[in-house]
């Protein structure tokens, strides 16, 4: 029989790259790690890690028993949750995750009206990226989380385009679509527009970051306008972007939710069809629903509804 903790431990690795980032998450050493996936490696009789100076790349066989720890642990989660529920845990617990931006315009707010009303409940709240919070969803170390994607880019990908989790694993509920804006100078041209046409970003150096750059260059693509699309500097804070607008380096865009942090001497303004981050609340496809996930989600889009109409499923809305 296999170690079922040696497989959670072989997917962590598969997750974050490296034998060190998965220690870290699970709190334990590297070596112990790498002990623990020799001996993975000693009970399956095949090579999963080819090992090197530059560290560890994964074989086909890690790939194929990947697909079945995924299975075996995933069951393994439902199984802990539904047992969690039928025991009245659930009732009295909400873990729950939020990325930044939601989590500064309501997802805190939320959180705490939560716990205000259940004192007594335990509680926790973990701000990291969809992917991220996924993961510990798809574990059973969250019970909710508030994630995003876009039409080009799945909630379970991380900034590389690597997938994290089976997506299947969750249900979702769209809160609102949260557009991007083009943010520029006070002083341009295109700061005195009250919205961008598309056609006026054909020769604009646009600073472009995942996840939303596939998105922009199909819009633009679809649009026939030719930005000139600057990927010399890299990076997914919103704060670095913003810092290299303000020296002159180019524009960029963010979305909706991040606005409140804008740099003085910048301004943001709406593009007609810009790419939409799809906010939403998701859950464990095979949870046993349990009071507190759905008082939660209720908490949630009593905020979130002044922040936007719900989208389409092709998040197909505009700007204005």
């Amino acid at each position: 029989m296999l170690d079922v903790r040696r497989l959670e431990m072989l997917l962590a690795v598969a997750r974050t790259g490296s034998f060190a980032a998965a220690a870290e998450t699970m709190c334990f050493t590297p070596s112990a790690v790498s002990q623990q996936m020799c001996a993975l490696e000693r009970a399956t009789k095949v090579v999963l890690f080819s090992r090197g100076a530059r560290g560890v790349t994964l074989t086909e066989a890690r790939r194929a028993l990947q697909v079945h720890a995924e299975a075996v642990t995933l069951r393994l989660h439902e199984a802990e949750a539904e047992m969690q529920v039928l025991g009245g845990l659930h009732e009295a617990r909400m873990r729950f995750g939020s990325f930044s931006s939601a989590t500064g315009a309501f997802a805190a707010e939320a959180f705490s009206i939560f716990r205000a009303r259940h004192p007594a409940a335990e509680t926790c709240f973990n701000d990291a990226e969809p992917f991220e919070n996924l993961a510990l969803l798809g574990e059973n170390r969250l019970d909710l989380a508030v994630v995003f994607e876009l039409d080009d880019w799945a909630y379970t990908k991380d900034y590389q385009g690597i997938s994290t989790c089976r997506e299947p694993q969750f249900d979702c509920e769209t809160l609102f679509g949260d557009p991007y804006q083009l943010v520029l100078p006070a002083t341009h041209p295109l700061a005195r527009c009250d919205v961008i046409d598309l056609e006026q970003l054909a020769g604009q150096r646009i600073l472009v970051a995942s996840p939303w750059e596939a998105s922009l260059r199909r819009i633009c693509a679809d649009g026939d306008v030719e930005p000139d699309f600057d990927r010399s500097c890299r990076g997914t804070g919103f704060e670095a972007l913003q810092s290299l607008v303000h020296v002159g380096h180019g524009l960029t865009l963010m979305p909706g939710l991040c606005l409140g942090w804008l740099r003085a001497g910048l301004v943001a303004k709406p593009i007609e069809g810009a790419p939409v981050r799809h906010v939403k609340i998701a859950v464990r496809s095979a949870a046993t629903s349990s009071s507190a996930i759905r008082e939660m989600s209720d908490i949630l889009r009593g905020l979130a509804a002044p922040l936007g109409a719900p989208t389409p499923a092709n998040g197909a809305v505009h700007a204005r």
